[in-house]
């Protein structure tokens, strides 16, 4: 078993199967974008659930993640808005990871300047993807440790 290294970019194969969700999180304080990235379950012959966490805290790392237990920190400017299409730069020389599905309204938040925090879980997504499978398989992967967080901004256009 070949498992990968956690000082080293994630490449686009890899980074292909990470999921987002996105959404918008309303306060008093103001809008907060999140973003949870996470990987789909193993699939593939060489993928298995320790190749999917080490990848992912190999993510972690390029992204500069800090521990869910902590004040998230702000990890730079990470985020790029062009003609409709939100990106995250993960920290590849060539690449940035497309986020499909970013909402209008999500985008819109984030254009207007709006921290997004991004949270990124070890763990493999579960099979079902009902809102009480996920709430149960985030409450878990925060109880074990299994997340890291931080905040970005979109980059200023040129």
């Amino acid at each position: 078993m070949i498992v990968p290294r956690v000082d080293i970019t994630p490449g686009p194969g890899f980074i292909s199967d990470v999921t987002v969700s996105s959404g918008l999180h309303h306060t008093a304080a103001g809008t907060v974008a999140q973003l949870l990235l996470a990987h789909t379950p193993p699939r593939l012959a060489h993928e298995t659930v320790e190749t999917i966490e080490a990848g992912m805290r190999a993510l972690a790392v390029c992204l500069h993640l800090g521990p869910v237990d902590e004040q998230p920190r702000f990890v730079g400017r990470r985020l790029s808005l062009h003609r409709g299409v939100a990106s995250l730069d993960y920290g590849d020389d060539r690449w940035v990871y497309r986020i499909p599905g970013a909402s209008c309204g999500w985008q819109q938040a984030v254009a207007e300047g709006a921290d997004v925090r991004l949270l990124l879980s070890f763990r493999p997504t579960p099979a079902g993807r009902t809102q009480a499978d996920m709430a149960a398989y985030l409450d878990e992967c925060v109880r074990d440790r299994m997340m890291r967080w931080g905040t970005t901004r979109a980059r200023r256009p040129y």
